[in-house]
């Protein structure tokens, strides 16, 4: 398997009925690793800005001064 220029190649250990189940729906594991990577990552930035909200929403609840908005 060759990789291209913006690829970088890596070796990693994966639970092996996860990886039966990644079999059954295609034969490109690359793929389906990067796109599950990407989703991963998605997930990991849309739960930092719900952390991120929250605590905007609770310093506003805590200030008294009317002046957070």
């Amino acid at each position: 398997m060759s990789t291209s220029p913006d690829q970088q190649q890596i070796t990693v250990s994966i639970d092996i009925e996860l990886l039966e189940q990644v079999d059954q729906w295609t034969s490109d594991r690359t793929i389906a690793i990067a796109e599950g990577l990407r989703l991963w990552c998605n997930l990991q930035a849309e739960k930092e800005l719900q952390k991120s909200a929250q605590a905007r929403k609770q310093r506003h609840d805590r200030d008294e001064t009317g002046w957070l908005v």
